[in-house]
């Protein structure tokens, strides 16, 4: 189930989102919860005291008390990992927004077509957020989210080591053709015949290599580069909407 927030001081906003959403969300069968709030700070407070916070956040900007700014910030002190969705009049906001990570933009009055896309574009991501990859070790089982994998690679052609967001490393016994078609290839591509890459990760890219958030600079091999190149831009166009 998807938990979803709505904040926005204009109750007709909240309620029309909300049954847009609801909507959207019975024609494909997700199930969800949608909580309507008034006020950042309520908001904020909310979220200050729940285990369970939400998946994705609808916050208006140009809002009395705490703006939809302000409440972000605070929302991020909390949660890192919520997809965040401006709904705003105005786009002078977007450079002084870019530290909370907004998933998108949504200009008042909010286009139904719009809104169905980017919920659209949601869904793609919350499914890759919550998938595991899951391995053993000798006699342990262990599970990792797919969100902390910055890269792997094959070892000899008889083992896996990933490179983690955390620093820290591991390898555990596998085939990197098994694995590749175990993981959702909106957010993973094959750079060349050893090596997979998380596009979340991307420090930087250019048609011969790419270098990753933790430094590490991959070769792109000839026979990869279209496809490479191809899934980077699907993943371009799905994080920001163009």
């Amino acid at each position: 189930m998807y938990k979803v927030a709505i904040c926005d001081d204009d109750s007709l906003q909240v309620s029309n989102l909300e049954t847009h959403i609801s909507k959207y969300f019975d024609e494909i069968n997700v199930q969800y919860e949608i909580d309507g709030y008034y006020k950042g700070d309520r908001l904020v407070n909310t979220m200050s005291g729940q285990n369970d916070n939400y998946h994705l956040i609808f916050l208006d900007i140009e809002m009395e008390g705490l703006n939809g700014i302000e409440t972000a910030k605070l929302l991020r002190n909390i949660d890192k990992n919520f997809i965040l969705i401006y709904v705003t009049s105005y786009e002078q906001y977007a450079l002084e927004s870019f530290e909370v990570s907004p998933f998108r933009y949504l200009i008042k009055p909010v286009s139904i077509e719009k809104l169905r896309e980017v919920l659209r574009d949601v869904l793609v991501e919350l499914t890759a957020k919550q998938k595991f990859m899951f391995y053993q070790i000798g006699t342990e089982h262990f599970q990792i989210n797919l969100d902390n994998i910055v890269c792997l690679y094959s070892e000899f052609g008889r083992k896996i080591h990933l490179e983690l967001v955390s620093g820290s490393d591991t390898s555990f016994y596998g085939r990197i053709s098994a694995i590749e078609k175990e993981l959702p290839p909106t957010h993973f591509v094959r750079v060349n015949s050893g090596t997979m890459i998380n596009l979340n990760h991307i420090a930087s890219f250019n048609r011969n290599d790419v270098t990753m958030i933790n430094g590490s600079c991959i070769a792109i091999s000839r026979s990869r580069k279209k496809a490479v190149r191809t899934a980077y831009s699907h993943f371009i166009e799905r994080s920001f909407g163009l």
